[in-house]
């Protein structure tokens, strides 16, 4: 299959590597030369690769933050053609999605999805076709998709060797990403700026360290990934504070029962997720 690629960040680098791996003809655009110029180096992006290769590829993969998305496509769409495939990776849906159904040429099909990967690191140099391995991958349809458009990304997830593959729609998928991803990450900067101590280097064991350790953010692409998302995440904070009240109230109280049924009940929520 011919893939453009659409930013080689760690996710649009990787599966280029990754695809190129498993025998696709890779093409790519990037806003800044380098990675470009080092994909094509490097053999997994093809030496003849030019903007208009977005006209002949059967799947085009939008892997640039969701703003950037609808600009690039904005940009471009003279070079979308009759029967092409347009997907995207970004982590938020509901807004982006709805603005590329009414943008994209009527004759393109659209289909979104969400690989739940990636690394404390980022940028193409970070890249790891590896990070994918086990994974969940989110399929998210949109009105412009069809059964075998489904099928197209099931054989992107299997070649980069995901794991769960899950189907769900946009509004799900912001509200279970608000909670699942872009909360953690609150939390955990939350946590490191709670720090008033200043031993804490020295006084940390596993617990602190994993977690805080999605702290070390890429600052950019989440002040927009949590705007973008703001209501579901706002929700999902405030579901969390009423659950430190709670806690706090119990432990105040010295309600041991309360506090062993509490802690047991989370404990065997967790225990669930570790069940195949």
């Amino acid at each position: 299959m011919k893939i453009f690629i659409v930013g080689l960040g760690i996710i649009g680098a990787s599966y280029a590597e990754g695809l190129h791996q498993n025998g696709h003809e890779i093409y790519a655009y990037n806003r800044s030369e380098r990675p470009l110029r080092e994909a094509i180096e490097s053999g997994f992006v093809q030496k003849d690769n030019d903007i208009h290769a977005l006209s002949k590829a059967d799947l085009v993969i939008l892997a640039l933050y969701p703003k950037h998305n609808i600009e690039f496509v904005k940009n471009h769409l003279n070079l979308f053609r009759t029967g092409q495939l347009v997907t995207d990776v970004s982590g938020t849906k509901v807004w982006m999605m709805n603005e590329l159904e009414q943008l994209l040429p009527i004759n393109v099909r659209y289909i979104s999805h969400h690989p739940m990967a990636g690394k404390e690191t980022s940028g193409f140099d970070s890249r790891d076709p590896k990070i994918f391995r086990n994974a969940n991958f989110l399929i998210v349809s949109s009105k412009r998709s069809a059964k075998k458009d489904e099928e197209v990304l099931r054989l992107i997830a299997n070649n980069l060797k995901f794991g769960k593959i899950t189907v769900v729609g946009r509004e799900t998928h912001d509200e279970l990403i608000a909670f699942t991803s872009q909360l953690t990450h609150v939390l955990a900067v939350a946590l490191m700026q709670s720090d008033h101590f200043k031993e804490t280097k020295e006084a940390t064991g596993d617990s602190f360290r994993d977690l805080t350790r999605i702290a070390k953010i890429n600052e950019v692409m989440w002040s927009e990934l949590f705007l973008e998302n703001k209501e579901a995440l706002v929700g999902k904070i405030n579901d969390f504070i009423k659950e430190l009240q709670h806690i706090k109230g119990v432990i105040l109280d010295e309600d041991k029962e309360t506090l062993m049924k509490y802690l047991k009940e989370a404990k065997e929520k967790r225990k669930a997720f570790d069940v195949h």
